[in-house]
């Protein structure tokens, strides 16, 4: 499979808002009450456009794949029911979702790959992320990836199961 990775762009939107209906159609498939009530919204996903934070996967040129790579924080962090396990400057990675028919092919797996590489060139050796606690696709990936469980963050839209891990600087 040839994938490629580049930034988000404001042409990309309509697509990306495609591969989060996608996502949220498989949630609701699995019982999962995550991004049902309309997260993330065409408006969120365009500010991770303007930040420069979205990340589209493409396979043989058509995009399979969405994802924000953050590094200036996540606020409701500041408030974790639990303990991170350092206070070191973090990446985090937000509404990963991969279209339909390209699911459980690794792409989820290579673009939190992404992140890390993208988090060691920049000097970055902390990631944090957060979760629906029935998402077991996710769960699975985070313990896969090392991710350790830190406790509970608290959104309007619900709360999530949050896991950081310290990255290998190779």
């Amino acid at each position: 499979m040839n994938l490629d990775f580049c930034k988000a762009l404001p042409s990309d939107l309509d697509e990306i808002m495609n591969i989060v209906a996608d996502a949220q159609q498989s949630l609701k498939n699995r019982s999962i009450d995550q991004w049902q009530n309309g997260y993330p919204e065409r408006e969120v996903v365009m500010e991770d456009i303007r930040q420069q934070v979205g990340v589209v996967a493409r396979v043989e040129g058509m995009m399979a794949a969405y994802v924000s790579i953050v590094f200036t924080g996540e606020p409701a962090y500041d408030a974790l029911d639990g303990k991170w396990n350092d206070d070191s400057a973090y990446v985090v990675v937000h509404r990963l979702c991969v279209r339909k028919g390209f699911e459980r092919q690794g792409i989820a797996t290579a673009l939190m790959r992404l992140s890390e590489e993208c988090s060691r060139q920049r000097g970055v050796l902390y990631a944090r992320i957060d979760t629906h606690p029935d998402n077991s696709y996710m769960c699975d990936m985070l313990k896969k990836f090392g991710y350790r469980y830190c406790g509970v963050v608290h959104y309007d839209h619900g709360d999530r199961i949050a896991f950081d891990k310290r990255i290998k600087a190779e």
